[in-house]
């Protein structure tokens, strides 16, 4: 499972003075960048409609950009017009996002109520990942999905995830995301390496190769995907026989 955070966006020090800057946050329209589908839906019904409901004359803005979050707050930053105020992305992205100055500090505290039994907000969300510019939001799964009649005759049911680097068994393009988290874990996993030592070998150099090796492996047979929508659609046009992507996308895709 991994974590998806919300963070407040902002411009470099050099560049939250500017007139874009202060004029797109004293309007009434909040962007929120968010990852689309049935999930972005969830949060608008959830967060956001009670929100203006509660607070008239605001407005918010949907944008569907998490998957490229650093790279457009990069360029927003560089050209001095951040127009974003919330963005949920996951948490390496927000890590590298505050660590580059490019997401606003927050008091978790002070924003946020505190738990039922009193606990401090910073404090009441267990062993996840809070910082001084991100809070956790939700825990999620990216899982696989497959055609079962794109199968070969007689091929066994996938089990596991080292399906998809099983070519003989089942022939055919797959689909996975085109960043290394996930990939490089189930690639390690795939080649025995033991679900318990995963992390410690990919600190390594030689583990890294190894779990790039596996990746070669079927690399012939892969398409890449960016946005969480894609492996849904290729399955459906039957441009893949399996693929990766966000659970709320097979959810949404099989219940069509």
């Amino acid at each position: 499972m991994r974590l998806k955070t919300l963070l407040l966006s902002t411009g470099a020090a050099a560049s939250m003075a500017t007139g874009a800057f202060a004029e797109a946050h004293m309007g009434n329209d909040m962007t929120i960048v968010s990852w689309g589908g049935a999930y972005q839906e969830s949060q608008r019904k959830a967060y956001a409609d009670p929100y203006m409901a509660n607070n008239d004359g605001v407005t918010v803005v949907w944008d569907e950009s998490s998957n490229e979050a650093v790279a457009k707050l990069r360029a927003m930053n560089e050209a001095g017009n951040v127009t974003w105020d919330l963005v949920d992305v996951v948490a390496s992205d927000a890590i590298r996002l505050c660590d580059e100055g490019l997401a606003m500090e927050i008091d978790a505290d002070e924003l946020l109520a505190e738990g039922d039994d009193g606990t401090p907000a910073s404090e009441d969300f267990g062993d996840l990942l809070v910082s001084d510019c991100f809070i956790p939001q939700i825990v999620y799964s990216t899982t696989a999905a497959y055609r079962p009649d794109l199968l070969p005759e007689g091929a066994p049911k996938p089990e596991s995830i080292c399906a998809m680097f099983d070519t003989e068994t089942y022939p055919g393009n797959r689909a996975l995301e085109k960043r290394p988290i996930n990939n490089l874990e189930w690639a390690l996993i795939c080649d025995g390496v033991a679900k318990e030592d995963v992390y410690d070998v990919l600190e390594t150099e030689e583990g890294q190769d190894q779990a790039f090796a596996k990746l070669d492996t079927i690399k012939d047979q892969t398409v890449w995907w960016s946005a969480a929508a894609e492996p849904p659609q290729l399955l459906a046009d039957g441009e893949i026989v399996m693929g990766s992507s966000y659970n709320g996308r097979w959810f949404s895709a099989i219940e069509e």
